[in-house]
């Protein structure tokens, strides 16, 4: 008697042109909460439910014209969680991949690297952000990274495999050593890794590999565990899941896609030790990377060194390339911003949690450094829209 009350399931349908099961599950785990049907029949069977209805889809777009055609035609609303297809308007949730990017850099900065290379297949939108949040962190700190962008083009019709191999070798053999290199994905770091199997260098000793989404059936089954930026893929399909229920009950789409930072660098083998070969400055350096949120100085690195402080700071900066202070300033600079961005810490927490003694030190130090206060910074890239990173 009181069906006319009851709230009706939303009948939505996943069709994931590239299926990755940590998005099926931040949906799934959206669509348990709010009692939806869910229809995962693409990501089980690789084809569309010819015929469907329902009242919105959530999608990866690809390059399928199958898949633009059907969610034409379905005239519900459509969320995207991807950037393949910018030429067609959607409402998005991506990744922030310009974070993505710099976090790679931060990672490789706080081990003392000064040579640096970037790998890809493509040149699409999310790589351009990616190496640009890369590159231009480098660059802040007067590093310029390589680019190794892989396109076989029509040279290499029969094996691929190999031959991207030996073209991965030639680079890894023309980069100065030690040098850290940050592959788009996962199996684009499996394959630098098999470059350096096949060119006989030592990772990480002498290459440091660092791949993105931690994809662990990838980066935890090869010989040497690949170190990954945290891709919050799960955040983004519950995300994505969120805004297509708003816009299934009529809510506007928002003007900019939504962006879903990442959760930190999952540091597996690939990139474990620092490339300082220098024993006094490794110490010194690890010294201030485990202990920067402590009340510590430069003098403190000095002691950790076990060098006087004269030929320490001579070598320190031969060897990382800035002073002890500078380098104790960076890391509370970067963990800050990380915090900033991936958190909802209090400015006053953040204070506590890098080593600035008062919240108002830590605004006085970012915003010298930035240009703009931690409010305003963490506000700023909330706001942020993709492509204006």
């Amino acid at each position: 008697m009181a069906k006319h009350l009851e709230r009706r399931q939303p009948n939505v349908l996943l069709a994931l042109g590239t299926y990755d099961y940590r998005i099926h599950r931040g949906v799934a785990r959206y669509a348990g909460q709010r009692l939806w049907h869910l229809n995962g029949e693409m990501c089980i069977w690789g084809r569309l439910p010819r015929g469907w209805k329902g009242d919105g889809i959530l999608t990866a777009l690809e390059f399928q014209p199958d898949l633009v055609r059907f969610i034409k035609a379905a005239k519900v609303p459509v969320v995207d969680v991807s950037l393949n297809r910018p030429d067609i308007p959607l409402p998005r949730v991506v990744g922030d991949h310009y974070l993505i990017g710099a976090l790679a850099a931060e990672h490789f900065l706080e081990r003392g690297f000064h040579h640096f290379a970037w790998h890809a297949n493509d040149t699409g939108f999310a790589t351009q952000q990616r190496w640009r949040g890369f590159s231009e962190t480098l660059a802040r700190e007067g590093f310029h990274p390589e680019s190794w962008i892989w396109q076989p083009g029509a040279r290499h019709p029969g094996d691929l495999w190999r031959a991207k191999c030996q073209w991965l070798v030639q680079r890894l053999q023309a980069v100065p050593k030690p040098a850290a290199v940050l592959a788009f994905r996962d199996s684009d770091a499996a394959n630098v890794l098999d470059a350096c199997l096949a060119g006989g260098f030592v990772v990480p000793d002498e290459i440091a590999i660092l791949g993105i989404d931690n994809n662990e059936l990838i980066c935890e089954s090869q010989s040497v565990p690949l170190s990954s930026v945290h891709h919050d893929l799960d955040s983004l399909g519950y995300e994505g899941a969120a805004l297509l229920d708003r816009l299934i009950q009529g809510q506007s789409a928002p003007e900019q896609p939504l962006l879903i930072p990442p959760r930190g660098i999952v540091v597996r083998r690939s990139t474990e030790g620092l490339a300082i070969h220098h024993e006094p400055c490794r110490r010194a350096l690890k010294f201030l990377q485990t202990n920067f949120a402590r009340n510590i100085g430069a003098a403190d690195a000095v002691r950790a060194s076990g060098l006087s402080r004269r030929s320490f700071e001579k070598v320190f900066f031969e060897k990382v390339g800035r002073t002890p202070g500078a380098e104790l300033a960076r890391l509370r600079l970067a963990h800050a911003k990380e915090l900033l961005t991936q958190t909802n810490l209090p400015v006053m927490d953040i204070a506590a949690r890098t080593g600035y003694r008062t919240p108002q030190y830590l605004n006085h130090v970012f915003h010298r450094a930035m240009g703009m206060p931690p409010r305003k910074y963490r506000l700023a890239h909330r706001a942020r829209a993709v492509g204006h990173g």
